[in-house]
């Protein structure tokens, strides 16, 4: 619980130090994602923290409350339907970094057409919200292929 706490503050904190001008890439749904394959077959571990997460980030930085709690929630649900059905030779770092990748793009683009009236100004902001996701998705792709050489030596 703690590093969910953690990453959910780190996530706050670029917010706020990059308001102005960008969006934070989400941290807490990459770590959501990332627990989806260490306990794959439960799934309220990851969608009730999922929930209560984006429902603070409204709290915090929207005017819309249970909006982006909502959305992490559905994208968690859905990650968690997709690793568990894949079959166990499949579960791997590039399903991850598929998963993940398109659970950040799905999000920021439900900001983005939630957020119309701004669509200028956020279409910059959209761009370096996603590619400043891909490092941190890299890194957490890498700590799933690690992982995952460890679950198949006890396969």
């Amino acid at each position: 619980m703690m590093p969910l706490i953690g990453l959910w503050y780190l996530q706050d904190l670029f917010q706020a130090l990059l308001s102005e001008r960008f969006l934070a890439p989400d941290l807490f749904l990459v770590f959501l994602i990332y627990r989806v394959t260490k306990n794959p077959r439960e799934a309220s571990p990851v969608i009730w923290p999922a929930l209560v997460g984006g429902l603070f980030w409204d709290l915090r930085w929207t005017s819309l409350p249970g909006f982006t709690g909502a959305v992490y929630a559905f994208l968690a649900a859905l990650c968690v339907v997709a690793w568990n059905h894949i079959p166990y030779p499949g579960r791997n770092a590039g399903l991850f970094f598929l998963l993940a990748f398109s659970a950040q793009f799905f999000a920021s683009l439900v900001r983005f057409i939630f957020w119309g009236g701004f669509r200028g100004s956020l279409t910059g902001a959209l761009v370096f919200q996603l590619c400043s996701a891909v490092p941190v998705i890299i890194a957490a792709a890498l700590a799933v292929a690690a992982g995952m050489d460890e679950d198949n030596a006890r396969h």
